[in-house]
């Protein structure tokens, strides 16, 4: 006997798999993206151990997404002194995703794990190789950065660096009074997500950014800054390295108390 299939019970069917195709696999997603947001978490309040240890947990466990993972656990491992497991992670990702939106990260990071490490030729080669690879990319200014860096640390030639005005030197007693309380703001938000969100992808492209709480201007802002440097000439420099790759700066001078 041939059994005929309900129609009722077929609909129900098709609503079933309906259901699963818009809310299940989503869904997975969804959880992806919260799973990163508990790293970046830990790492945005400096809790770097703990931002390493998930991400590498998430990785062995398959978490989708395994490229961003493993840039975060890279700087994590970068902020930890740790620059050999932190080469591995981002040579991870430049092996196993050649294709994901972290390959000029993952270059970047790799010559920080050997300027960090003091190894600044190894570092000027991979930076000027990330140059050669990613010419065109939006954040290439930060190689620029970076050779600088390099030329202040040892003098090791670099091609083509943009060179940096030196800061004019400032009386003792001014640098004691202004060290560490000049910043680069990039934005201002009356919601803590978004600044937290654009200082995380300021972080991940490797600049110093944080947070700063409505308390501390008693405007109910989140601002965003980079930076906690000794001079105001750094601060510019700085400014127009992040307005040439698309930001709107402003020199926030806290030790004067005033921001221009």
């Amino acid at each position: 006997m041939i059994k005929i299939q309900n129609p009722k019970s077929k609909i129900q069917n098709l609503a079933f798999f309906l259901f699963l195709s818009i809310f299940c696999f989503p869904l997975s997603a969804s959880c992806a993206e919260a799973d990163i947001a508990v790293v970046e978490k830990n790492f945005m309040e400096g809790r770097y151990d703990k931002a390493a240890y998930e991400a590498g947990r998430l990785i062995d466990e398959g978490a989708r997404q395994r490229y961003e993972l493993y840039y975060l656990k890279g700087l994590s491992e970068l902020k930890l002194g740790k620059f050999n497991d932190a080469r591995q992670s981002f040579k991870a990702i430049i092996s196993k995703y050649p294709k994901s939106p972290r390959m000029f990260d993952a270059h970047i990071g790799l010559g920080d794990s050997y300027l960090l490490e003091g190894n600044v030729e190894e570092a000027v080669k991979i930076y000027n190789g990330t140059k050669e690879r990613f010419p065109s990319d939006k954040n290439i200014t930060v190689v620029d950065s970076r050779l600088n860096d390099c030329l202040k640390k040892t003098g090791f030639p670099v091609r083509n660096p943009v060179i940096l005005p030196p800061p004019v030197p400032q009386p003792q007693a001014e640098q004691a009074e202004t060290e560490g309380r000049i910043s680069v703001q990039i934005g201002c938000f009356k919601n803590r997500r978004n600044a937290d969100r654009l200082s995380g992808k300021l972080t991940r492209i490797g600049y110093e950014s944080y947070v700063e709480l409505p308390f501390a201007s008693g405007d109910n802002l989140y601002r965003v800054k980079v930076g906690r440097l000794k001079s105001k000439e750094e601060a510019e420099n700085l400014a127009a390295i992040l307005k040439k790759e698309g930001y709107r700066t402003k020199v926030c001078d806290e030790s004067a108390s005033r921001q221009r």
